[in-house]
Parts: C-alpha cells; sequence; structure tokens
C-alpha cells in the first residue's frame, strides 16, 4: 500500500545523467569534507543523494557526498571521464518545491539537536572518527577523546610517566626564576627607596641656611660683636653660631 508521505523512489543512475544545483548555498569546511570522506570510505553512502527529475536530473540533496564520490572515483565532470553508477532518492516536483527541498534538506532547525548527555555515553562504543566527530566536538560534549581504548590509556599513562622527571625539572625551573625575579624586583625597590631618601635629605640640606640683612655696617659689627665674630667676615658657619648661644645660654 502506497504511503502519501514518501514521495521518492530509490533508484540507480550514471553520474553523468544528474548535475549539482547552481544555486546550492551549502559548503563544506575542509575538515568537513575529510570527515565525510573518512565515512563514506567506512561505511560506504547510506542515502541522503535526492535528484529531481523534473528538472533534469538536478541534485537536490547530497552535494558534498557526491562532489566526495567524485573523488573517490577519479570523475570527471567534463568529459566524462571514470564515470561511475550511484543509488539516489529520486523525485519529481516543480523548480519552487525543488530549491524549497534543498533549504530543507540542509536546514540545521529542523534537523533536530544533540542530547549531550547521551551522545557522551555512546562516544566509547563507536569510532568518534568514522562517525564524522572531531576532537573539538568530543571537548565540548565532555569526552576525553584521548582516552577511548585501555590501550590509548596505558599509552597515555606510560607518557605521563615518562615524562614526569622532565616536568617536575620545568616546575622547579619556573619557581626558581620566578624566585629570583622575585628578589630582584625586592633590591630594586629598596634601591629606589634609598635614592629617594638620599635626594630629599640632599634637598632639605640645600635649605639648611639662613641670610641676615643689617641696615648699617656699624649695626653689622655690633651683632658680630655680640656673638664674637669678625665683623668683616661674609660667611658664619652655623656649628660655629650654636656654640656662640650655648655660651650665652
Amino acid at each position: 500500500m502506497d504511503n502519501k508521505y514518501f514521495n521518492s523512489k530509490s533508484v540507480e543512475v550514471r553520474r553523468s545523467q544528474i548535475k549539482p544545483a547552481s544555486y546550492n548555498p551549502r559548503t563544506i569546511s575542509d575538515e568537513g569534507r575529510k570527515q565525510l570522506k573518512r565515512s563514506i570510505k567506512r561505511y560506504g553512502v547510506v542515502g541522503g543523494i535526492v535528484v529531481n527529475q523534473a528538472t533534469g536530473y538536478t541534485i537536490v540533496g547530497g552535494h558534498q557526498k557526491v562532489s566526495v564520490l567524485d573523488e573517490l572515483n577519479k570523475y570527471d565532470e567534463a568529459t566524462h571521464k571514470n564515470d561511475y553508477t550511484l543509488r539516489v532518492e529520486l523525485i519529481n516536483v516543480d523548480e519552487k518545491t525543488e530549491k524549497s527541498l534543498n533549504v530543507a534538506l540542509n536546514n540545521p532547525n529542523i534537523g533536530g539537536q544533540w542530547d549531550y548527555d547521551a551522545l557522551a555515553r555512546l562516544v566509547p562504543d563507536i569510532d568518534y572518527q568514522d562517525a564524522g566527530l572531531t576532537a573539538a566536538d568530543l571537548n565540548m560534549i565532555g569526552c576525553d577523546f584521548l582516552l577511548q581504548t585501555e590501550e590509548e590509556s596505558s599509552i597515555a599513562d606510560a607518557l605521563e610517566d615518562m615524562m614526569a622527571p622532565v616536568t617536575e625539572q620545568k616546575e622547579a625551573e619556573k619557581a626558581a626564576k620566578q624566585m629570583e625575579r622575585a628578589e630582584k624586583v625586592a633590591h630594586m625597590k629598596e634601591v629606589k627607596q634609598q635614592v629617594k631618601n638620599a635626594a630629599q635629605k640632599q634637598a632639605q640640606d640645600m635649605d639648611a641656611y639662613l641670610m641676615l640683612s643689617f641696615d648699617t655696617f656699624e649695626a653689622k659689627a655690633a651683632f658680630c660683636e655680640r656673638f664674637g665674630y669678625d665683623p668683616y667676615s661674609k660667611f658664619i658657619k652655623g656649628e660655629v653660631f650654636d656654640e656662640q648661644i650655648e655660651r650665652i645660654e
């Protein structure tokens, strides 16, 4: 009994019969293509190539798969050299419907989302690379991709043990360098403080003088006679003046 929700039929066609859609908006990264190629070589093509008979056998979905198959079969689209057979889902719709299907078949919004907890539990049971997952994918879902098997775990542990002395030495060298740097910084701070103190004292010493002005020479002579100085002196040392004051007191 026919089901109205199945509108395609699986057929075999020659590669030379089908053509890519000129408007196809989908692209693939180099890493994504590498993963797709790995998957096809391991599992083959399991569905996913849709072709519209009504528009001259235009590829609606599966452009990247066909491109990888072309590479694997060394197919030349210009000359049809190394033409090969592939199985596709054949539909017969108008151009507007075809373009809508092209977007729908490649739209992640209607393709569901990962349950990362369930995916993380599944990863140990599969070859994640053959499934198209990358190291970044596994990091995102919380899987340690370096410890997928007991053999890999053993190798990782052995490498860790082997590198332990080197790691310890590097940590010791790092700590020593940090200590040396800290000591240099402390010494520089001390020197700067000493220079600052010396500069402050020098500035204070430069201000340790007093100038006296007299209206007449007689007034100057009387002052000098009072304290026992030569009235013809131009400068008087402070220490001598201090001694004279102490004697008077």
